[in-house]
């Protein structure tokens, strides 16, 4: 009998001593499920820290993953016409994305008079635009017509359009921007 409660003993203080070493018993206690908040696995968020952390393809901007996250790709957007917008002589710019495509729409300034100009003012948003976002190949077009499209384009997708409503624009788009 005396050896039955020798080994429950022996048991006992193992089990004791495996459960007191377990590495994540004192990690949970500072983590903020037990406060009551809940961390994004994803990107790395609680409800205090709403600072987004990189994930994934967010590392390596060059990488085109092929999934979209609207509000990313339109921040994207505007930061390339903010970037179109302070070339000299620019006027106004819109961007859409699609995929690996940025389409440039540009508003160039009155006192641009010849063609040359205005293909010196494009390929110099183009260099810019491509330097700022080196994943996308960069498409820019200074036509009134291809403009208001873009622009179109680009409300019709922030009201909350999809972008495949507009796969007939996106094509003549293809078709009708340089390369």
């Amino acid at each position: 009998m005396n050896k039955k409660i020798m080994y429950v003993a022996l048991l006992s203080i193992a089990l004791l001593l495996i459960a007191g070493c377990n590495p994540n018993a004192n990690s949970q206690r500072t983590t903020p499920q037990q406060k009551g908040a809940q961390a994004n696995e994803y990107n790395g968020t609680t409800p205090e820290r709403k600072t987004r952390v990189l994930v994934g393809s967010d590392l390596n901007p060059n990488l085109v993953t092929g999934r979209n996250d609207v509000r990313d790709i339109q921040a994207e957007a505007d930061s390339m016409a903010n970037v179109a917008v302070q070339v000299p002589k620019v006027k106004r710019a819109s961007v859409v994305i699609n995929g690996a495509q940025a389409y440039v729409g540009l508003t160039l300034t009155d006192t641009v008079r010849s063609r040359q100009e205005a293909t010196a003012i494009r390929e110099k948003v183009r260099q810019r635009v491509q330097e700022k976002m080196p994943r996308y190949h960069v498409r820019v077009s200074s036509d009134t017509g291809i403009f208001s499209r873009i622009q179109d384009i680009g409300d019709g997708i922030r009201s909350g359009t999809p972008i495949n409503n507009y796969r007939i624009h996106m094509n003549e788009l293809n078709n009708r921007m340089n390369r």
